[in-house]
């Protein structure tokens, strides 16, 4: 667990203002699908644009924590 935190921190530390915008747009769209409360005729459009919108955001910042995973890793086995 302690782990994950540090590669947490250096993500963080890696992330510029378009990643946390990214993150936040990432995060609402996950809300939103998690309670979707409009009425049922515009359920299934609204939680096909979130849905989207989710995938489009997580998966680069997935990407960028992947990589700055392997990149932690591949220093500490250095050391």
């Amino acid at each position: 667990m302690k782990q994950l935190l540090n590669y947490a921190n250096t993500y963080i530390r890696k992330m510029n203002i378009s990643d946390f915008a990214m993150l936040k747009v990432c995060l609402c769209s996950l809300g939103l699908l998690a309670g979707l409360a409009v009425p049922k005729k515009h359920k299934k459009k609204a939680a096909g644009i979130a849905a989207t919108t989710f995938a489009f955001t997580y998966a680069p910042l997935m990407t960028k924590l992947l990589v700055t995973v392997l990149e932690e890793s591949k220093n500490q086995s250095t050391e």
